[in-house]
């Protein structure tokens, strides 16, 4: 089967991309699983969440290039995706820290709007369909192999997920297949998750309060920030702790976690757990590892965006786009991963160029 365009795996930035794409083309999803937007329909149990208003790319992302975030995303931002939905009838609300829902709190409402709007453009829909390989012939033309068939396309885009939640069909593809073209890559790992401990928080589980941490590694200060820091029997959780997990890798034995409780704000278990008393409220979390990839919302760094172009087509192969959590561009937790993914489908399709 021939086609111009081929995205592969239809998350949340693979099915936006593909609304945008010049109609008149040729176009596939392939996907892995049987199921429509598998991740955007897992986003916090199931609400519709969007993107963040509270939005500035300088503070609220990672990555080696976020030097050249601003421009990337004044292309096509949280107030665009708002309007493209309230223009085709998708009422949101801003709740607190500036994240944006639908007001119908039903992410199948999201995924199946845009389901529509793809089919509307044109788009082949082709599920159970594992991607084993992709290679080129000496024209330049892209060959998709999969555990179904075998496609060609002029252009391929490569929309997969990270590493994280395996169980719903997530694999490492985007890496291997950016490493098999010789592109740079970032070491990735599990993000956006919980972190365990060494000390045992079982008499303190299910406490939320907030708190102000500060990440060191080699004594350095990288990280520091007060939000809500919530004790499980084994780990430390939360907002705090999620986006505290963006600035580790595998190597745990670089960092040090120290928290500032505030009195006022602490109850009396944590206040006796960790002995504090005014003037004596720093103290430091021995960790022990982050939380496993099934549980992790994203996985943090990837492909080095001084490999792709403005428009995230390969500056090494042409006609080979990376998009969505292939990138190295990761988000804070409150849906600015989202957002990366609305934004770089936008981009991407809206430039595909006219080889066709």
């Amino acid at each position: 089967m021939v086609y111009d365009i081929i995205i592969i795996w239809w998350g949340a930035a693979g099915l936006f991309c593909s609304l945008f794409l010049p109609k008149h083309t040729r176009k596939c999803i392939i996907e892995k699983t049987e199921r429509f937007g598998t991740k955007v329909l897992m986003s916090w149990g199931e609400r519709c969440n969007l993107t963040n208003s509270n939005f500035d790319p300088s503070v609220h992302y990672i990555g080696q290039s976020i030097k050249s975030l601003p421009s990337l995303f004044h292309a096509f931002g949280p107030e665009d995706i708002i309007a493209y939905l309230h223009e085709h009838g998708l009422e949101t609300q801003t709740e607190a820290n500036g994240r944006v829902v639908l007001k119908s709190w039903k992410a199948r409402e999201l995924v199946d709007f845009l389901v529509n709007q793809s089919q509307k453009n044109d788009t082949d829909f082709l599920l159970s369909h594992d991607v084993h390989a992709i290679s080129r012939w000496d024209d330049g033309t892209f060959v998709v192999t999969t555990s179904a068939w075998i496609y060609t396309a002029n252009k391929v885009i490569v929309a997969t997920w990270g590493m994280t939640y395996p169980q719903a069909g997530a694999s490492p593809f985007a890496y291997e297949i950016a490493e098999q073209l010789w592109h740079s890559l970032a070491i990735p790992h599990q993000a956006l998750c919980g972190i365990e401990t060494y000390d045992d928080f079982s008499s303190l589980a299910g406490n939320t309060l907030p708190t102000k941490i500060t990440l060191y590694a080699n004594n350095k200060i990288i990280y520091s920030t007060r939000w809500s820091l919530l004790f499980t029997h084994r780990w430390i959780s939360g907002p705090i702790i999620f986006n505290a997990s963006l600035y580790m890798d595998q190597d745990i034995s670089l960092y040090t976690l120290q928290c500032d409780f505030d009195l006022a704000d602490t109850s009396k278990k944590v206040v006796q757990y960790f002995k504090l008393a005014s003037g004596d409220t720093l103290r430091d979390i021995r960790i022990k590892a982050l939380r496993p990839t099934t549980e992790a919302k994203v996985s943090a760094w990837w492909i080095l965006l001084k490999d792709l172009d403005q428009h995230f087509q390969s500056k090494k192969i042409p006609w080979l786009y990376f998009i969505g959590e292939s990138l190295d561009i990761t988000g804070n937790t409150w849906w600015y991963n989202l957002q990366r993914a609305w934004t770089s489908a936008y981009v991407c399709a809206k430039n595909i160029g006219t080889r066709i």
